[in-house]
């Protein structure tokens, strides 16, 4: 009896002594993260949630509708409305394939485009090797109302997303995958009409995939900001394919010119890093709303396991300090981590080019935060910078600003490009220099935002040109695509996990047909090959 009233008479007294320490630091943390605040403001930095707003009229919701319905999201997560998944597929004509070196294949100018079902799952009764171009417009006619209600969109002005910024890291971005899917099967029915001769509903493709970017104004997530850049690879590949046409008219294309150097790919980077601190910072105050129930310990089991009741209180004062002290900690250091971030970011964006940016800290190696204090706020922290990572991985392993870097050389070669194709229009054949665009097509050549050097440019002997940029390394490869899908390679078709290092950022000259011949017959071999194996490991 008397063991029993010593046990809960020192259970109270480290009770009242847990709630005085508790109570005595709680006050003077929460005003220092007042005082951090106030500053931040001051120096003109957003600190809460409630200093963004992302709504959208309801013109720009209605517009979003058309871009972002079901179907479209639906494709890039593999399932097969339209009979193709979002990236890699070869019933899903890849916009930019490598022939050899500089040159790279025109789709729409191929008789056929071969599938090969036993590869890829496919469309039934859809024979190995048959021709893909009638099962493509059979498919794209089906869903041609809500194709075209979706150019309509794009083309008749900015494009916002309706969302809710109060939910912070937890915000939903649904419209990002189905933009995706959606400039894809833009870049598909873009080839289809080329096919077919129907230029100006090609142009209207290719005018909405352009505008997917242009005129998307990104909320400031970094996954957004990725998912532009990843709309500007697409709009690129499907520009190089329409402009060997030769037959836009120089309107269209100084029209076309005028929607890329309308583009600042940097500009809203900054604010990613606020937008991503006033979130974080809102998990730690929902943290110290969450009502912490404290364990009901019986006397009984305490005397039969000391142990277990010493760890159950032990793991509650841990709650209870981190609630009360340890959540003020996090957020003023979360304020204070996401304004260097914001001023890094300032610095990287205000460079001239990506050998200058690169040398700025949390340019090339990104920076965690990390409490010392174990914590709901860290787990989901921990979470987000893990998927960031996974896309990073996916998307080819490059940095976040270096992404941003190869989305601004793709805008540079497509001005350049679009420049050269009018200057060829107005005289029969491409100038000897990127000087003779100036300056009525071009003020001034651009300069290749990875080393600050001209872009690369060289007339090709069978009439047209190669321009490209060194590329992230800063190494000139005098113009080489990445080969990655070409024979052995070609389940690789579509991933840029395995491009060389030792490639360049290529607008590379249209392929001969004894090339695009040879491509095929590389394919079929490759194919035949994988079939025969998949053979051998049957019959063991």
């Amino acid at each position: 009896m008397k063991r029993r009233q010593i046990i809960i008479a020192g259970a109270v007294a480290a009770g009242a002594v847990c709630a005085w320490l508790l109570g005595s630091a709680g006050g003077r943390e929460e005003k220092a993260v007042e005082q951090t605040r106030l500053s931040l403001r001051r120096e003109g930095f957003k600190t809460d949630l409630a200093d963004f707003d992302f709504s959208a009229s309801p013109e720009l919701r209605r517009r979003a509708a058309a871009l972002t319905r079901g179907e479209f999201s639906r494709t890039s997560r593999g399932d097969s409305l339209y009979g193709w998944s979002s990236v890699g597929r070869p019933d899903q004509p890849d916009l930019m394939t490598a022939l050899a070196g500089d040159a790279a294949l025109v789709v729409w100018k191929q008789e056929q485009l071969f599938f090969y079902p036993d590869v890829y799952p496919s469309w039934p009764g859809h024979e190995a090797g048959g021709d893909l171009w009638p099962a493509l417009r059979a498919v794209l006619n089906e869903n041609r109302a809500d194709l075209d209600k979706a150019c309509e969109a794009a083309l008749s002005g900015p494009i916002r997303f309706n969302l809710e910024v109060s939910h912070g890291n937890a915000m939903l971005l649904p419209h990002l995958p189905a933009l995706r899917s959606l400039a894809q099967l833009l870049g598909t029915r873009a080839m289809v009409e080329l096919r077919d001769h129907h230029r100006d509903a090609a142009w209207t493709n290719l005018m909405t995939a352009t505008r997917l970017v242009t005129a998307y104004d990104p909320e400031p997530v970094e996954i957004s900001h990725l998912v532009r850049w990843a709309l500007t690879t697409t709009a690129y590949n499907l520009t190089w394919q329409a402009l060997q046409a030769e037959s836009c008219g120089e309107e269209r294309l100084a029209a076309l010119q005028r929607e890329w150097e309308s583009v600042d790919f940097f500009k809203r980077l900054p604010e990613t890093a606020a937008f991503s601190g006033a979130s974080t910072v809102g998990t730690c105050r929902a943290e110290r709303r969450e009502l912490i129930r404290l364990p009901r310990i019986r006397v009984s089991d305490a005397i039969r396991s000391p142990q277990n009741a010493w760890y159950t209180l032990a793991d509650s004062w841990r709650r209870l300090r981190y609630r009360h002290h340890g959540t003020y900690e996090d957020e003023k250091a979360l304020m204070l981590f996401h304004r260097d971030r914001e001023l890094q970011l300032r610095s990287a964006v205000a460079s001239t080019s990506w050998m200058e940016m690169r040398r700025l800290p949390g340019v090339t190696n990104r920076i965690f935060f990390a409490s010392k204090y174990p914590s709901a706020m860290q787990c989901l922290y921990n979470l987000k910078q893990l998927t960031q990572a996974s896309f990073m991985y996916q998307a080819g392993g490059n940095s976040y600003l270096g992404r941003a870097a190869e989305a601004e050389v793709r805008r540079r070669l497509m001005i350049t490009a679009i420049a050269l194709e009018r200057y060829r229009s107005r005289h029969g054949s491409y100038p000897t220099g990127l000087q003779a665009l100036g300056p009525e097509l071009l003020p001034s050549p651009l300069m290749d935002f990875m080393d600050g050097q001209p872009l690369r440019y060289r007339l090709s002997g069978d009439g047209h040109f190669v321009l490209y940029s060194v590329g992230l390394d800063g190494v000139d490869n005098g113009g080489r695509l990445p080969l990655a899908g070409r024979g052995r390679d070609w389940l690789a078709r579509g991933t840029r996990m395995l491009i060389p290092p030792d490639t360049d950022v290529v607008w590379p000259r249209p392929g001969s047909k004894a090339e695009a011949e040879r491509h095929h017959q590389e394919e079929k071999n490759a194919y035949a090959e994988l079939t025969q194996r998949a053979e051998w490991t049957d019959a063991d």
